[in-house]
């Protein structure tokens, strides 16, 4: 068994890493420095505990815009490039790569494929 100074679960940190990113999205892109002071962890730390659960920083930047991206999209009184900035984006286009990237769509032909149903 865990010994207790082992500190929180994997699935806790990680969850913390998250919770500070999405925290942060609205500042632009977060950045890992930011998120390491909130956690009160070293920058060293912080990528070293990732790595131990298989992820590093920008994978859980990406989780996290990913999520926010299908939420945010759903409301029709949001537009995508209010979603764009939501999530942290300074350009619209890198928000319709990084969505392509995720689901092979534009943001825009994703929303109308739900509006279509």
């Amino acid at each position: 068994a865990p010994t207790p100074a082992a500190g929180p679960p994997v699935a806790g940190f990680v969850q913390r890493v998250r919770d500070a990113i999405r925290a942060s999205l609205r500042e632009g892109p977060p950045q890992v420095g930011e998120v390491a002071q909130q956690l009160h962890v070293s920058l060293r730390t912080l990528q070293r505990r990732l790595a131990e659960h298989g992820t590093a920083f920008q994978d859980e930047v990406d989780a996290v815009r990913r999520e926010l991206a299908f939420q945010y999209l759903k409301d029709p009184h949001l537009g995508v490039s209010e979603v764009a900035f939501l999530l942290g984006y300074s350009e619209l286009s890198t928000f319709d790569r990084a969505f392509k990237r995720w689901t092979g769509l534009t943001p825009r032909v994703w929303r109308e494929g739900l509006e279509g149903d």
